[in-house]
């Protein structure tokens, strides 16, 4: 719930001066409104740069893990309501899987996990003989698990500069070339601390260091959200800080010589849905008698019988008990059309298990060590699933003014948008869609 006028008006003055380009910022919801607002120029935003001359075009993109379309909505969020107001304001949604990982490089690559290779969070690869995992530095610094082109050597090859801080694959020498700046995910390091990083990087007296693209990441609210669920009052306090965070860096960015040039994106990689412990099936009493199996417990489940006569009998038994376990299960050649996935054969297993929003389902041979917690919450689930849904703001000169999108687009798109402003070629091999995402812009 929203604090009262009393206690917000302390928080609408720090507004007063956040945003995206030198005007006054009327707090505002996001989706409430699709007009342009109408405010004076006030204070001027930059350093020293000659604005007829500069002609550099520059885009600052977070990602903040696990930010569900609507903890802004139930939350005191300030400076992402300023935002709105005076740019763009978006609900999208993740592609499928809906994880961390696959999502991140969806972002980057504009393409599906299925095409870019990084089809889960862990996975193992048949040909490579090795598995992926977001806890095994060696394998994420591997360039052979990484597949298609990240929007920060789509940029490089163009001439222009990237530096990255924390995001997935830039950990990687992925098809031989690294950003200019790259900066590993450390959990040590604070958010202020990260948006120091980047205000270092956006503040240096030559405009020619300056990077045109800035690439940051927040593991949070996603972190807490696994423990406490997207309403509790721990979340609030995680969401309410980054906000908190965010007004200081966009106050501390207008020190920048090339403010007025700069587009800034806020968004996410997924949602999140809480979970009951009440909501919980185990497969395995239902396939035990078809020997052993390789498997993967997130979201979706992928299993593979070792021998492999038994594929279509583990199938037919959990096809058989798909509504008593709430889950549908697939053969991997029969993947619904919009997941886009099941393609990467030697990268996913042959059977395909996704739960129902808000139930976890397992292969444990414990029959409860897997039970989720009472408040925990998860995602990978249907990403067309609105728990799924996640935020996306934008403002600046090539974004328009107190607009809220019509399209749910997916997060992909990000690559897309990035290259657009920028004005360079995307990769050749994207699945970005256009039409999609084109009325976020000034014409």
């Amino acid at each position: 719930m929203k604090r009262n006028f009393k206690f917000l008006l302390p928080l609408l003055l720090v507004a007063f001066f956040v945003g995206c380009g030198p005007r006054v910022i009327p707090v505002q919801r996001p989706g409430n409104n699709t007009n342009t607002p109408t405010t004076p120029d006030t204070e001027q935003g930059g350093g020293e740069v000659d604005k007829d001359s500069y002609e550099g075009k520059h885009v600052v993109i977070l990602s903040m893990d696990a930010f569900r379309h609507d903890l802004a909505s139930m939350y005191d969020t300030p400076t992402l309501d300023s935002i709105a107001s005076v740019g763009v304001y978006s609900e999208i949604m993740p592609c499928f899987p809906s994880n961390t990982f696959p999502n991140h490089y969806s972002m980057a690559t504009g393409l599906h996990p299925d095409h870019h290779g990084i089809v889960n969070n862990s996975f193992y690869d048949e040909t490579l003989y090795k598995s992926y995992s977001i806890s095994d530095a060696e394998a994420r610094e591997n360039a052979a698990f990484y597949k298609g082109e990240p929007i920060w050597n789509t940029v490089e090859r163009q001439g222009l500069k990237a530096h990255v801080y924390g995001w997935v694959g830039v950990d990687a020498y992925v098809n031989g070339r690294k950003p200019t700046v790259a900066v590993s995910y450390d959990s040590r390091r604070t958010r202020k601390q990260l948006a120091d990083l980047v205000l270092g990087a956006l503040c240096k007296e030559n405009v020619e260091d300056i990077p045109n693209l800035v690439m940051w990441y927040f593991d949070e609210p996603d972190a807490i959200e696994h423990t406490y669920s997207p309403t509790s009052t721990q979340t609030k306090d995680i969401v309410e800080e980054i906000d908190d965070v965010l007004a200081y860096f966009m106050r501390e960015v207008r020190k920048s010589p090339v403010y007025e040039h700069i587009n800034f994106i806020f968004t996410a990689d997924h949602g999140m849905t809480e979970l009951n412990p009440d909501k919980y099936y185990n497969i395995e009493p239902l396939i035990r008698e078809f020997g052993d199996f390789y498997w993967y417990n997130s979201n979706p489940v992928t299993i593979k019988p070792k021998n492999a006569a038994n594929i279509q009998k583990t199938y037919n038994a959990l096809k058989a008990k798909e509504a008593e376990g709430h889950y549908r299960v697939w053969l991997r050649e029969d993947m619904p059309e919009e997941f886009h996935y099941g393609t990467y054969t030697t990268r996913i297993y042959p059977i395909v298990l996704l739960a129902e929003t808000g139930w976890k389902v397992a292969y444990d041979k414990t029959n409860g060590s897997s039970r989720p917690k009472a408040k925990a919450s998860s995602h990978g689930y249907n990403p067309y699933d609105r728990d799924m849904h996640m935020v996306f703001y934008g403002c600046g000169p090539a974004f328009k003014r107190g607009y809220t999108h019509d399209k749910v687009f997916q997060n992909l798109n990000d690559h897309l948008i990035i290259t657009h402003i920028l004005g360079i070629n995307a990769a050749d091999n994207n699945d970005c869609v256009w039409k999609d995402v084109k009325g976020l812009f000034v014409e």
